[in-house]
């Protein structure tokens, strides 16, 4: 349940909707199971178990949410291998050359058949709002993934408030700031950069560098641009920040997940409940400093 990644969105207006409601409004994009010629499915799964019945699952003022992707897999050699047996026998049977518009509509055939009896894969992609602090935040891997969460949000509600933090500067440029005078207070580096050259896109990276690497202020001095900086933020976890405000690949601190070990595992999902709240917080704090170092326009345009 806790989150490696984080793209982060700003609500414009309060969000107004209790979870029950919700709820009802998720259920017209409930999650169905692949159907037999399609290529793909997603919709709403309970964030506690595909086998529950409520949408959502609510702990602290924070509402969390899960989206489920089928997928139907049918390997692209074999497409590929089937069409060229086609062709190769319409072009012996009748004499004649088979092109584009053709080849185009013997691989859609070729599709509709191998459907129904492709094997499916499915992922999950969860996110939370945070009515209190006007945020959405969602745990994915991808700008892909991201979008389809928040255009089946739109779809289930008709209408969503939300934008990706943009601040009134350059990310890179304060991250540059940061490497010359120093991090937030509470905030230091883990030696993971990436730095790019806006010339001629050159990149240069490195992982677990020493902070007094003196490559580092050489290629500031040669102009280049933080993309990806490694921070660690209060004892709390560790992350990614990039040029783009994404937060990738953090790793909370053993002792913060250890905090809710105790709670008693026969009451059903008390210990989701107090990963969520514990969850929520951290990211909240870390959020709410996020945007004043980066100097984020939180006002609806």
């Amino acid at each position: 349940m806790w989150f490696r990644n984080c793209y982060i969105y700003h609500l414009t207006t309060p969000f107004q909707q209790s979870p029950e409601e919700l709820a009802e409004l998720l259920e017209n994009q409930r999650f169905s199971s692949v159907g037999r010629q399609d290529t793909e499915t997603l919709g709403w799964i309970s964030p506690l178990n595909r086998q529950f019945e409520h949408l959502v699952h609510a702990a602290n003022g924070c509402i969390l949410l899960c989206l489920r992707k089928e997928q139907k897999v049918i390997p692209a050699s074999m497409v590929k291998e089937t069409l060229e047996e086609r062709v190769s026998t319409i072009e012996a049977e009748e004499g004649r050359k088979v092109f584009g518009k053709e080849k185009t509509a013997l691989k859609d055939d070729i599709l509709s058949l191998l459907k129904p009896k492709a094997l499916s894969k499915s992922s999950h992609t969860y996110g939370y709002i945070d009515p209190r602090n006007n945020l959405l935040v969602i745990n994915a891997g991808s700008n892909a993934v991201a979008d389809s969460f928040i255009e089946l949000l739109i779809d289930s509600l008709g209408t969503l408030g939300a934008v990706r933090l943009m601040g009134e500067e350059s990310p890179s440029a304060i991250m540059n700031r940061w490497l010359k005078e120093g991090l937030p207070h509470g905030w230091t580096l883990t030696g993971q950069y990436e730095f790019k050259d806006p010339q001629n896109d050159r990149v240069a990276k490195f992982k677990d560098s020493e902070e007094s690497n003196p490559l580092i202020d050489d290629l500031l001095e040669d102009g280049y641009w933080v993309e990806k900086l490694g921070i660690r933020f209060k004892d709390q976890f560790n992350a990614v920040i990039q040029s783009d405000m994404l937060v990738k690949s953090i790793k909370f601190d053993d002792e913060l997940l250890k905090e809710n070990e105790e709670i008693d595992d026969i009451e059903p999902y008390a210990r989701l409940d107090a990963d969520l709240v514990l969850m929520s917080q951290t990211l909240a704090e870390f959020i709410a400093e996020l945007k004043t170092e980066f100097k984020v326009i939180t006002e609806k345009e």
